[in-house]
């Protein structure tokens, strides 16, 4: 069965040059959450510029960041980010990667709250809904049947918890992580966003409807 890698992406992965598992930057919050992103995260991120491969890059582009994430989540995981985002390193590397740097409350809002300000006018708010059970039956069913959780942890009843292989991004949690819009606009076509990337896209394209059914199966994601 053929892997997919329908969602993203992606998120927050990348390690802060010399910092190490657990360091924090001290202190209340210094200067805005623009100086803080342009002083340590573009240092592995992008927040501006084109798509580009994935392998071109050491960490997610943040340039579309206030349409992908969650804010309240993404306060919170800044300053205890713990949860693996993607299992073996956003560039496969997983031997040279740090921990990625925590912050305090204060400048990992100030943070999040700069990178809402990054938008893609691609991505148009509203659109995804919750799915009613057909919707999520056959999203489901799809899901499977096009092999995602061979690349992507998936909750699931076992001793784990998930299922799912390590290539790509864990959805486990992505309700709470990534919003749904942005979920459905990737899964149209990933390479709009990560061109080249290896990403499975079906051959013909799916429509669109199996596409929303797919998004809205994934958001149910705890």
């Amino acid at each position: 069965m053929k892997p997919i890698s329908f969602a993203a992406v992606t998120i927050i992965v990348g390690s802060v040059i010399g910092l190490t598992d657990g360091d924090v930057l001290g202190g209340s919050a210094v200067g805005s959450g623009d100086k803080i992103v342009k002083t340590n995260c573009v240092q592995c991120h992008r927040i501006e510029g084109k798509p580009a491969p994935r392998r071109t890059k050491q960490a997610p582009d943040l340039i579309w960041a206030g349409n992908k994430y969650q804010h309240d989540w993404l306060v919170a995981w800044l300053q205890n980010p713990e949860f693996k985002l993607y299992p073996v390193g956003y560039d496969f590397r997983p031997e040279r990667k740090k921990g990625h740097l925590a912050l305090p409350a204060d400048q990992a809002k100030a943070v999040t709250d700069f990178l809402a300000t990054r938008k893609d006018d691609r991505i148009k708010a509203g659109l995804m809904k919750p799915g009613t059970p057909e919707q999520l039956e056959r999203g489901q069913k799809l899901y499977r049947d096009h092999g995602c959780q061979n690349c992507h942890f998936t909750p699931a009843k076992s001793a784990k918890g998930f299922v799912g292989g390590t290539s790509s991004t864990s959805f486990i949690k992505l309700n709470e992580r990534l919003n749904a819009d942005w979920v459905y606009r990737f899964n149209q076509n990933p390479n709009d966003f990560e061109p080249d990337s290896g990403a499975y896209i079906p051959k013909p394209p799916l429509p669109d409807d199996d596409i929303y059914a797919i998004t809205a199966y994934m958001m149910t994601f705890k």
